[in-house]
């Protein structure tokens, strides 16, 4: 299941995310994992939660965000929560441009039941017709 959380820029979209994720892992059954482009939170984020910082990796666009979602994915079998702090800013591209990404996202979603949780850039009555297929929270 992918949900998205969204709003323009500075709407609290990451307060947001960040408390999702605190309050998941109180009944997680098995790993949360947020990933974003900073450290910034690393204080906010529940210590059982484990921050992933892109930063350290080779992320270009948005088939390389996919592919390092995946191997995060494949590295935690027992991933049960995934959080993506600002997919566009960290593919470098409009979340218009992100179907692709998406798509993955949906399907590694689906097959190994993750619950994905995304902010999203861009009010929720603005989403591209491909994202309406997803929760927005």
């Amino acid at each position: 299941m992918v949900n998205l959380i969204c709003g323009s820029k500075g709407s609290g979209k990451t307060s947001r995310i960040i408390e999702k994720a605190n309050a998941d892992i109180k009944t997680a059954k098995g790993d949360s994992v947020f990933v974003s482009d900073t450290e910034r939170y690393m204080y906010d984020i529940d210590r059982n939660v484990k921050l992933i910082d892109v930063r350290e990796y080779a992320i270009v666009n948005e088939d390389t965000l996919l592919a390092f979602v995946c191997g995060v994915a494949a590295s935690r079998s027992d991933l049960t929560n995934l959080y993506i702090d600002g997919a566009s800013r960290i593919a470098g591209c409009g979340p218009d441009k992100m179907q692709k990404f998406y798509d993955g996202l949906g399907k590694l979603a689906d097959k190994f039941s993750i619950s994905v949780n995304v902010t999203v850039s861009a009010p929720a009555e603005e989403l591209p017709d491909f994202l309406l297929k997803y929760k927005v929270i």
